[in-house]
């Protein structure tokens, strides 16, 4: 034997019931994902009302006296 055990490496089969395996689980990373829509959407109604706020102001200052 050399002194590498191969054996021994840690590749999350012997991973108790509820322990995250890595990147495969998709359940750890479904909580995250729907924040993530979440703030995305939340993000997305402020940028349109922000273009419609400058959309009037720029026909108000295009708008002659």
């Amino acid at each position: 034997m050399n002194e590498f055990d191969t054996n021994t490496t840690n590749t999350g089969e012997d991973a108790g019931p509820g322990t995250y395996k890595g990147r495969s689980s998709s359940i750890h990373y479904q909580p995250s994902d729907n924040d993530r829509l979440a703030e995305l959407e939340i993000e997305n109604s402020r940028l349109h009302r922000l273009v419609a706020e400058l959309l009037i102001k720029n026909q108000q200052l295009r708008k002659p006296d």
